[in-house]
């Protein structure tokens, strides 16, 4: 049986305008490098963001930072989710303005500290829900200076959102980080997916014995530990394959095989074919 990787390469149609919009009931256990946002547009869902799982209800949203481990799960037949995923790119200032310092470098590389979920009872979320509401017509309509709207309303839902974060920092107690939140983790291990990490190094930086850190890792990701090592690392070197010339074997070590016997047997399980395989579905130049 073929394991689906975790990581999802989302469709964008235009690489010059890099977003996309989607409307699904639920969503599969992945992750992506875009930002996504779902709007709950009817129903409800159980969302998980890295190793924490929410309940959302109709007019509520939630957020996914890049890389983060994300799935929702349809609680309501009439379930329905709106889904935006767009590329930071299409945002950001490039370091020429202070919005670039002030709000998406804090935001991208410390996903922790902003808020992954805005409740119907929150402020601004009228006004978030217009704006996507506006988004999401240009975006099918593509009229003339669609790409400017959407642009816009893109930058007042995160005008709306930082402010909210700022006023939720204000007001909330204080939050104890719990010792089997795995989200800097899974994040650690898509970074470094080809050096040895053993269970035990895992376990230490989330503070849990080794057979502790076992069972909370299965129930967040659904996978053992090495299990979620080795997709990883296939899911790499599949593209590797594909996209370059480099030879199998140094494929294999490249991404954190050591033996390519073992290399090969790894891909097989995972993707039902084998590297070669692989290679020679690809078409001659």
């Amino acid at each position: 049986m073929t394991v689906s990787p975790y990581k999802e390469d989302t469709p964008i149609p235009d690489q010059s305008f890099p977003i996309n919009v989607f409307t699904v009931t639920g969503i599969h256990l992945h992750w992506h490098d875009h930002i996504e946002w779902i709007y709950v547009k009817e129903g409800k869902v159980r969302i998980q963001i890295d190793a924490a799982y929410e309940q959302l209800h109709k007019g509520e949203l939630a957020f996914v930072n890049t890389k983060q481990l994300h799935s929702a799960v349809q609680l309501t037949p009439d379930t329905e989710l709106i889904c935006i995923v767009f590329n930071e790119a299409l945002v950001r200032g490039s370091g020429l303005d202070i919005t670039e310092l002030h709000y998406f470098m804090p935001y991208l590389q410390q996903p922790m500290k902003w808020p992954s979920l805005m409740r119907q009872s929150d402020p601004y979320i009228e006004e978030m829900n217009d704006a996507f509401s506006r988004l999401i017509h240009e975006f099918i309509r593509k009229d003339a200076g669609f790409e400017l709207l959407i642009k816009a309303e893109l930058l007042r839902i995160f005008g709306l959102y930082f402010r909210y974060a700022q006023k939720d920092a204000a007001l909330a107690p204080p939050r104890l980080q719990k010792a089997h939140d795995l989200t800097r983790l899974l994040h650690m291990l898509r970074e470094r997916y080809s050096e040895s990490i053993s269970i035990n190094e895992a376990a230490r930086m989330v503070s849990l014995s080794p057979n502790h850190f076992c069972r909370i890792f299965k129930q967040v990701t659904g996978k053992t530990f090495v299990e979620y090592i080795h997709i990883i690392r296939v899911q790499e070197a599949e593209q590797l394959l594909i996209e370059t010339d480099i030879p199998i074997t140094e494929i294999g070590d490249l991404v954190g095989f050591s033996n390519m016997t073992y290399f090969g047997r790894v891909f097989k399980k995972i993707k039902n074919v084998t590297p070669s395989d692989i290679r020679r579905r690809i078409p001659s130049p």
